[in-house]
This record gives C-alpha cells, sequence and structure tokens, in this order.
C-alpha cells in the first residue's frame, strides 16, 4: 500500500508547517564591518526555523540614515524615522505576501532591513507609487533576490 502512496501522490502542494511564525527572541550584535561599527538586531527564533525553503526569497531594503552620530549611527529622531519606514515597508509586502523579518543591521550611514518571503507577488506597477513615496523621505534601495538556504544571513547565526 506505502509503494502506492508514494507513487500517486495525493496532489497536495508542499506547504509550510506550523509553525508559521516561529515567534520572537531578539539580541543586538555588535559588528566590525569595513566601513565601521554596526549593529544588528536579529531575531533568534530564526536560528534554526524549519520553513526557510519556503520564503527562499530575500527582500533587503537599504535605507539612507540623514541625522547621524559621528559613527553614521541614527540619533533618536532619525532612528525614530527608520523603524516607521520599516513598519510601512512590512505593512506593503503583508498586503500580498507572508513575510519574515529576520534582522536589520544599522551601519555607517545605512540601516538595512532583511525579509524572506515566499515569491514576489507584486507588480512594478503597484511597488513604483509606494517606493516613490518612501523615497520622499528617505533614499531606499530595494533588492529581492533568491537565496534559499538563506545565505545572506548566515554571518548573523541563521
Amino acid at each position: 500500500m506505502n509503494i502506492f502512496k508514494s507513487l500517486f501522490k495525493s496532489g497536495k502542494k508542499d506547504v509550510p508547517t506550523e509553525p508559521i511564525f516561529p515567534g520572537e527572541s531578539f539580541s543586538i550584535l555588535k559588528l566590525d564591518m569595513p566601513e565601521g561599527l554596526a549593529f544588528a538586531m536579529v531575531n533568534n527564533a530564526y536560528k534554526d526555523y524549519h520553513n526557510k525553503k519556503h520564503f527562499q526569497y530575500l527582500a533587503g531594503f537599504e535605507l539612507k540614515i540623514l541625522d547621524k552620530n559621528e559613527n553614521g549611527h541614527p540619533l533618536d529622531n532619525e532612528a525614530e524615522i527608520l523603524n516607521e519606514l520599516q513598519e510601512r515597508i512590512e505593512s506593503f509586502l503583508k498586503q500580498k505576501q507572508i513575510i519574515h523579518s529576520v534582522a536589520r543591521v544599522t551601519r555607517n550611514g545605512v540601516r538595512d532591513i532583511l525579509i524572506y518571503i515566499d515569491e514576489p507577488k507584486f507588480t512594478k506597477k503597484e511597488a513604483k507609487p509606494f517606493f516613490d513615496e518612501i523615497n520622499s523621505v528617505r533614499a531606499v534601495n530595494f533588492t529581492i533576490n533568491k537565496d534559499p538556504n538563506w545565505n545572506a544571513v548566515s554571518g548573523l547565526g541563521f
């Protein structure tokens, strides 16, 4: 009977298993980078996340820091602006897909936001006005790359 089950699969799509979201367990890492000191806020709950293969695309957002200290890190009011922009970006992505915000890195003059998604589900036509609005507040570079093994964040403990 097992032979027949393997030969004639039920047609079920390979889907993530529960829990879809592993929870939250944040830590802050101090990083020495070529451009100087950086800090990463990392959700360690994703360290042994069993559904990585279902969220193979890394959506990376690089926001320019304007109001900064001598290390290039944001002052309090700038940090509030960057956090609000991150919330807006996450809300935009959540309209069409499940997102996993795994880390953000603050380095000299730049905040990186690292989010894994199953696959890009918005069109350029939908994204352009949104990112034009973000660019009116802070310069943003946005990329989506396939990263099935989450190699891009391996240096952060994933």
